[in-house]
């Protein structure tokens, strides 16, 4: 999935008499820099070529930048045609509120504010100013508040500023989770285990906040595509092939790898015909006895590719997911996770886990990783057939820094759960896929997911997305539940 965005770049100036030298050449910098940038494409007004017709069609303004009225009405068509996600407004100079605030009120999209610094002064100077951003920015942007128009403030930089890439990268990344949830499509493949009213959702809340669509079918309506496989079709063997070469060591028998590879094709083809986002698909004890396998280590294989599988039916775990694979632009794989213990010893360590479900690029050591079954996970015994507990990646997680996502749905409000830590490395031997984390306040911690009623499940992804994930919920209405 492509999660490139398009932004609508906005250089506000105020003119009595065309565009200053000064803010020309601030335009012309700033439009090199977002250019220079990875993972969003731009979109800005041009000069008309007479200096004079402004053309919707073609982003044409006297000057290039936006000044009145008029030329914020051909901008925000403009940037409708091209259908930008995002709008960055900058004042070069000290700006056009009106303008920045008809732009962004037709266009509806999360909007970045970024002002300018002053430059050196002319020896002339009245004041001492020749931009004046500084000033103007504050009237652009009590002009989105005052229409209760959600927007970020990046800061006060030239274009060739460090924090101006970052301010930038953060804002683009952010739009791109957004776009990603908006309108998604995610997959119910079975129902939640039965003792497992935590993983419970409100459909018509995710059609209300994002315009979501739920796609459910049967763990059983897989059985059609899963029985028309023969053991011997190329595309099952391929899948038998990528499955044993996944991991350094496999105990499992190979009736158990036949079945995992249809059983993936089966979940592929759903995947696609649907056009899904994300997905949450049943686990034990339906796959087992309808598949003949735990789907642990093939719910890994899914999320690997592409292709985002939370466990146990948590529709909700799959949504935050997809919330940070989108904001990573798909470069990260996350991990969904159980809270699972609390270490022995080190009271702010927690054990990350679930049974055996991590893709296999998230390993720590890959000459240390195995495909087992549950009764066999230190790989002694010989692999059975007919066994319905194998399926289950055995590995530890790579070390690094990590944030934490959960979503929640309370009586229509919604809360994002917003934590970091580093994953320590261990000399131990442990059962599934797992990691020991380290964070700064566990008490704390645990205290926010139990008084704020968060469960067992989350989503885990290496990197800090905190900025990020914080912009996000700015702009979709989110309450953030940070803990730092």
């Amino acid at each position: 999935m492509d999660y490139r965005v398009k932004l609508g770049f906005v250089p506000s100036i105020r003119s009595r008499a065309g565009i200053t030298d000064w803010c020309a050449d601030l335009r012309r910098r700033c439009i090199g820099a977002l250019e220079s940038m990875e993972g969003f494409d731009l979109a800005y007004p041009e000069a008309a070529p007479d200096g004079r017709t402004l053309c919707a069609e073609k982003g044409h303004t006297t000057t290039g930048a936006v000044a009145n009225l008029d030329e914020g009405d051909v901008v925000a068509e403009y940037f409708a045609r091209e259908r930008v996600d995002g709008l960055i407004l900058c004042s070069l100079n000290f700006g056009d509120e009106r303008s920045c605030s008809v732009i962004a009120e037709r266009l509806g999209v999360p909007v970045l504010v970024i002002a300018t610094r002053e430059p050196p002064a002319l020896d002339n100077a009245s004041l001492a100013r020749q931009s004046d951003s500084y000033c103007g920015n504050l009237s652009i942007c009590s002009g989105l508040y005052r229409r209760k128009l959600p927007f970020y403030y990046g800061g006060l930089y030239f274009p060739e500023d460090e924090e101006f890439a970052e301010e930038v990268d953060i804002f683009s990344r952010a739009v791109a989770a957004i776009k990603a949830l908006k309108g998604a499509r995610i997959g119910q493949v079975g129902v939640r285990p039965n003792t497992f009213e935590t993983v419970a959702y409100d459909e018509v809340a995710m059609i209300e906040k994002f315009g979501m669509n739920v796609v459910p079918i049967n763990v059983s309506d897989l059985s059609e595509t899963f029985a028309s496989l023969r053991d011997d079709d190329a595309e099952v063997q391929d899948k038998v092939s990528a499955i044993r070469g996944s991991v350094a060591e496999v105990t499992v028998a190979d009736d158990y790898l036949i079945n995992a590879a249809k059983f993936e094709l089966a979940l592929t083809q759903f995947w696609r015909q649907n056009g899904l986002s994300a997905m949450a698909v049943q686990c034990w004890a339906a796959t087992r006895q309808l598949y003949g396998l735990s789907v642990c280590s093939s719910y890994g294989r899914m999320t690997e590719q592409g292709m985002l599988t939370a466990c146990e039916t948590d529709v909700l775990g799959a949504v935050a997911m997809l919330t940070q694979y989108a904001a990573a632009r798909g470069e990260v794989i996350p991990h969904f996770i159980d809270w699972t213990i609390q270490h022995r010893e080190d009271p702010n360590r927690l054990l990350a886990w679930h049974c055996g479900n991590a893709p296999a690029c998230l390993a720590a050591d890959p000459a240390r990783t195995a495909l087992r079954s549950r009764p066999n996970m230190t790989g002694e015994l010989e692999p059975k057939p007919g066994d319905l507990a194998a399926g289950l990646y055995q590995f530890q997680i790579k070390p690094g820094m990590v944030t934490f996502c959960r979503l929640q749905e309370y009586d229509g409000e919604w809360k994002m759960l917003i934590a970091t830590g580093e994953i320590v490395p261990s000399d131990e031997d442990l059962a599934g896929t797992w990691s020991w984390v380290q964070v700064s306040d566990h008490a704390e911690l645990y205290r926010t997911l139990v008084e704020e009623g968060f469960v067992h499940h989350a989503n885990m992804i290496h990197g800090d997305q905190v900025s990020v994930l914080l912009e996000v919920c700015r702009f979709l209405d989110i309450e953030p539940v940070l803990v730092e």
